[in-house]
């Protein structure tokens, strides 16, 4: 693909993108572990209720980079609330996901560039703080952009109710 990143044109994601979300989606959780059909088949039935109902409440924001009208990287945001503690009242914060950009348009500042629109819109969105789980290859987009690597680490508990 012949790119120039000048003519790369970035917009907000709306609830008639939503099948595109979840091809992109998709696409990147492939890049980490290919799973069986099955499995993949759940995944965007579940993934395309979620974002019908996110996108347009809000609870998840999202950016597409498009050139020549074909979405080359996306970007997006759940927004949520949790109780507040000094110096983060509100409680409301993001957590970045879907950060992807499709190979033949990597390197070219496209995931920079939607995870400042990112940025922005939780700056309007009076957002606490951004949290995200980075892949080793993209760290330096992060740190670049002013994330750090948290003071504590974060632990988790899988639940498996199948």
């Amino acid at each position: 693909m012949e790119l120039n990143a000048a003519n790369v044109k970035y917009r907000r994601v709306n609830v008639e993108d939503v099948d595109t979300v979840v091809e992109y989606r998709i696409r990147f959780l492939k890049e980490f572990g290919d799973q069986s059909k099955d499995k993949a088949f759940r995944l965007e039935k579940a993934l395309r209720e979620y974002f019908s109902k996110a996108v347009p409440t809000g609870e998840y924001v999202g950016f597409f980079a498009e050139h020549n009208n074909k979405v080359v990287g996306t970007a997006g945001m759940v927004v949520w609330r949790v109780p507040g503690r000094f110096g983060f009242e509100s409680g409301r914060q993001g957590y970045v996901c879907n950060v992807y950009t499709v190979p033949e348009a990597r390197r070219r500042g496209i995931s920079s560039r939607l995870l400042s629109e990112l940025i922005r819109e939780a700056k309007s969105l009076g957002l606490g703080c951004l949290h995200l789980r980075a892949h080793e290859d993209a760290m330096d987009i992060y740190k670049r952009a002013g994330f750090s690597e948290p003071q504590y680490p974060e632990m988790q508990l899988k639940i498996n109710n199948e």
